[in-house]
């Protein structure tokens, strides 16, 4: 078995990024031959991971794996067209090879919602592939609806618990634990749909109930303008512990020393932070735009108010007991499977589809 993973790497450490990391990580320790085709920005050097950075680079790298043989396992959001069209790309014919793809975004249903043709080119993009991994119902229901055959769709969240390793707690860190009674913990990005507006208005009315509570902030986008006035305007600057942008394994450990983690998105697909909260032990706070592990103290999106409660809750009980499911022994299972060899008349042979 070899497996060719395609799609983003670390840096930087968004949600595929990561899940492509750990899966590639997972497979390696288990002796398979796995090598990632890194088509995101980071290019930093790592063993079997290939940056391509152009899409002849791209095509040409893929082209050899697919002669090959080689098992192809893409990973990608399906909420815009350049993701659309790394799927079409990757899932052109070839009996000898075959593909499955994740698709993890939250906003991939709105997306396809919007347009027939956006539909109609999903359906003819993912034709190629054995199988059509989603992250939740709601995206597995989107895919069906563009007419997705059911029998390729399958449900499973972008998690591998056995990867789930807290680093060392950097200075940084150790420093806002001493300084807060309470440490909330955010993973942040630009994008409003990360719900940074929503969190410092619930912070807001925390401060008031709980003190010396603070919120630990990491991800892209802590030291920018708008940032700064969303804090300002909620009158939150002195209650954040901005950590700026983490290696994973220091994101992890961040969490692992926090009273609650909170992810106050406004659209989700089945958030990795989540699932790695629950196995770190530590309570977790998320918005109920989407299907959550059990476990999670739930909230209803856009309500801070809600939010806060939430938060009290979760400080009050703690952590529920959570076995998250791991996506890695399923899809080596899967792997296995797509790759056994079919014989055809005339003693012709392909992998199985």
């Amino acid at each position: 078995m070899r497996v060719l993973l395609v799609g983003d790497y670390p840096p930087p450490h968004g949600g595929v990024a990561v899940h492509v990391q750990q899966l590639h990580g997972y497979l390696r320790e288990r002796g398979v031959e796995t090598v990632v085709l890194d088509i995101g920005k980071g290019g930093r050097p790592a063993p079997d991971v290939i940056p391509v950075r152009t899409p002849t680079q791209y095509g040409k790298r893929l082209a050899g794996f697919l002669r090959e043989g080689w098992t192809v396992h893409v990973h990608t959001s399906g909420n815009n067209p350049k993701s659309w069209m790394l799927a079409a790309t990757a899932g052109v014919r070839a009996p000898r090879s075959p593909r499955v793809i994740t698709l993890h975004s939250g906003l991939l249903p709105e997306y396809l919602a919007a347009s027939v043709s956006r539909r109609a080119f999903a359906r003819v993009a993912l034709a190629g592939y054995s199988r059509v991994v989603a992250v939740s119902e709601a995206v597995r229901d989107a895919l069906a609806r563009c007419g997705v055959p059911e029998e390729k769709l399958v449900v499973y969240p972008a998690f591998c618990g056995s990867q789930v390793r807290p680093g060392s707690v950097t200075q940084a860190v150790q420093e806002a634990r001493i300084r807060r009674r309470t440490l909330l913990a955010m993973a942040h990005h630009p994008s409003p749909v990360y719900g940074r507006g929503l969190m410092f208005r619930a912070l807001r009315m925390l401060a008031n109930e709980l003190p010396g509570v603070g919120l630990a902030v990491f991800g892209p986008g802590t030291r920018s303008e708008a940032f700064l006035r969303d804090a300002r305007e909620c009158q939150v600057e002195e209650l954040l512990e901005d950590m700026g942008e983490l290696e994973h394994s220091q994101a992890l450990a961040l969490i692992s020393r926090c009273d609650a983690f909170v992810r106050p998105t406004t659209h989700d697909g089945d958030a990795i932070s989540v699932r790695e909260a629950l196995a770190l032990g530590v309570p977790c706070v998320a918005s109920d735009v989407c299907g959550r592990p059990h476990g999670t103290y739930t909230f209803r999106a856009g309500n801070a108010v809600d939010l806060a409660d939430q938060v009290h809750r979760a400080l009050e009980h703690g952590p529920a007991q959570v076995v998250s499911p791991d996506a890695g022994p399923v899809l080596l299972k899967l792997y296995g499977e797509l790759s056994q060899p079919v014989v055809l008349g005339g003693g012709e042979t392909h992998a199985a589809q």
